[in-house]
């Protein structure tokens, strides 16, 4: 994967305000987080527990740990302590903690777009975790399937398929961002831990925490979801895709992922109508067709790509070839 200045330019839709939670004394990353307001980071207790070597589960941990922001690049940590009010220890949250931040984080990071109301069985969310084998994190992909977990009011998600990262230790915390409506609607709990020999094997079940069971005065005014305009009139022959997928397939992160990374980044109008598919090839197909489909669809691919494998050739050749396919829907500066 080519390296990229994550600070340096941010597309519409790549998080900002994912958050990973590290230990006081240079540990490792604990867990992982969301950015709630521009001093508040909103993430699992046990996590802070873990990053702050404390077990005492009725008692508000005191010490100070550091958060840092991935879209930030490296250098944007930022020291934290649990805040006023902000250990979340009772039912119906039973897991959370508020951290309130020194000082502001770096300028390239946005607080949460939130969204209350619940989450429909059905709805399909991306996190993004980090676990030992991947600490600067990953994308991992579910779909709520219903109530479930320590309290009636925490929801289950279970794993799309089989293609890309299964959700494990080291997402907790992480927010949970649903992809129909372009907004965090909760915070991932816990993870069914079982024997796993591959990617393939073991359980690809967790929990979330709405963030319904929050007092609305710790939250941010709900945000409305985000929306892309169709494009009018386009339409493009089948044969005309596959020379952008074959593009996407030359990255080696795309032709290991067959689309969950991407999908994190797109318009959630976008992303939302995407068919699923178990073979990569097809199921890029469908992605990119997909994009078409949009004004700012082909513009909003073509940054997330960048954004995600920074400016390599590979990448010099699919804008390329994105070019020729939409020449009248991408900017020279796209």
């Amino acid at each position: 994967m080519g390296t990229r200045n994550a600070a340096a330019s941010v597309p519409p839709g790549a998080a900002t305000w994912r958050a990973r939670i590290h230990g006081r004394d240079g540990g490792g990353v604990a867990g992982a987080g969301l950015l709630l307001t521009d001093r508040t980071v909103l993430t699992c207790a046990h996590v802070v527990e873990a990053a702050l070597g404390r077990t005492e589960a009725d008692r508000v941990p005191e010490g100070t740990l550091r958060v840092g922001f991935p879209a930030a690049g490296t250098g944007g940590e930022v020291t934290a302590r649990v805040a006023a009010d902000g250990w979340l220890r009772l039912p119906p949250a039973l897991d959370l903690a508020v951290l309130r931040l020194a000082e502001p984080p770096p300028g390239s990071v946005t607080a949460a777009p939130v969204g209350t109301g619940g989450a429909a069985t059905g709805t399909p969310v991306t996190l993004f975790g980090h676990p030992a084998s991947v600490p600067h994190g990953l994308w991992a992909s579910g779909r709520v399937t219903g109530p479930g977990g320590a309290h009636p009011r925490w929801r289950q998600i279970d794993g799309l398929d089989l293609v890309g990262a299964a959700v494990e230790r080291g997402f907790s915390g992480a927010g949970v961002w649903d992809l129909d409506r372009g907004l965090v609607i909760g915070v991932l709990a816990t993870v069914l831990l079982g024997r796993r020999t591959g990617q393939a094997d073991g359980p690809r079940v967790s929990w979330m925490i709405p963030l319904d069971v929050l007092d609305p005065a710790l939250l941010p005014p709900a945000a409305p979801a985000r929306s892309a305009e169709p494009a009018d009139g386009w339409t493009a022959p089948p044969s005309a895709l596959w020379p952008l997928v074959d593009r996407l397939l030359a990255m080696e992160s795309f032709r290991l992922d067959a689309g969950p990374l991407l999908l994190g980044q797109l318009p959630a109008e976008v992303a939302a109508g995407v068919t699923r598919s178990a073979h990569p090839r097809v199921q890029l197909y469908h992605l990119v067709g997909r994009c078409g489909e949009f004004a700012q669809g082909p513009a909003a691919l073509v940054r997330a790509v960048r954004w995600l494998e920074g400016d390599t050739r590979a990448v010099t050749e699919f804008v390329a070839q994105a070019r020729e396919t939409w020449p009248d829907r991408l900017a020279d500066d796209d």
